[in-house]
């Protein structure tokens, strides 16, 4: 038997072309976009060596930071967006508060895409069986609709079956494997993210607490209101 035999180019971009578009009408244009370009980033990513130059990187801020002060912390652009974006937010901040606040929207906003871009994959693992079970039941009425054509039969017969094979490969051996493995980057990515974010809070901890000494230390040297400054006493030759 021939492998044209297996191939419908209707049935496929049928069932290929509903179960995405349900997928992206359940997670919206945002996710499916992210979910498609993962296919390009996150699925062939090195998550260790990822890891380790972001670590590399937080090593080069925390220099920075002792050498230059927490405001030059921004100068450091290696070691991914993640800690690209975090060297910002503690550059920009003059307080902890205000830095850890933004490490809990930046650390937020990355687990809510990643978690995104899963789902889609899992939607259209979860979509494409019941597409193929709909490409059987339109091929079924196909058949008995035409029971009196002969040479319909076969055509409507081999759409009831592609269509659910269509749907059981497309959720079993592409989209399924996709999802599991751009979860498990997921959760790769997520550990040491936060591990990165722990640094850099500690980092924060230190130099914030220095600028709040330095800040403090002025305002006690500062005359009260009302109060001239001290002038020296002026010594007559």
């Amino acid at each position: 038997m021939s492998i044209a035999a297996f191939i419908d180019p209707v049935a496929l971009v049928g069932v290929v072309g509903s179960s995405f578009a349900v997928a992206w009408a359940q997670n919206g244009t945002a996710a499916a976009l992210s979910g498609l370009s993962a296919l390009r980033r996150e699925l062939w990513m090195k998550v260790q060596e990822q890891a380790d130059e972001a670590h590399r990187a937080v090593l080069r801020i925390e220099h920075v930071v002792d050498s230059r002060g927490i405001s030059c912390a921004d100068r450091v652009k290696s070691g991914g967006s993640f800690v690209s974006a975090a060297a910002d937010a503690m550059a920009n901040h003059r307080s902890l508060d205000g830095f850890q606040a933004a490490m809990i929207r930046l650390a937020a906003q990355r687990r809510a895409r990643l978690t995104a871009t899963v789902r889609f994959w899992e939607n259209v693992a979860d979509c494409a069986p019941a597409m193929g079970m709909l490409g059987t039941v339109v091929g079924l009425i196909m058949l008995f609709g035409n029971v009196s054509d002969a040479a319909s039969i076969g055509r409507a017969m081999a759409v009831a079956l592609l269509t659910t094979l269509y749907g059981l490969v497309l959720a079993n051996v592409i989209a399924g494997p996709i999802a599991q493995r751009l979860a498990r980057i997921a959760g790769e990515q997520v550990g040491w993210e936060e591990d990165a974010a722990r640094r850099l809070v500690d980092i924060g901890r230190r130099e914030y607490a220095d600028i709040a000494a330095a800040a403090q230390h002025s305002h006690d040297q500062a005359p009260a209101p009302g109060h001239p400054h001290p002038r020296h006493p002026v010594e007559h030759i």
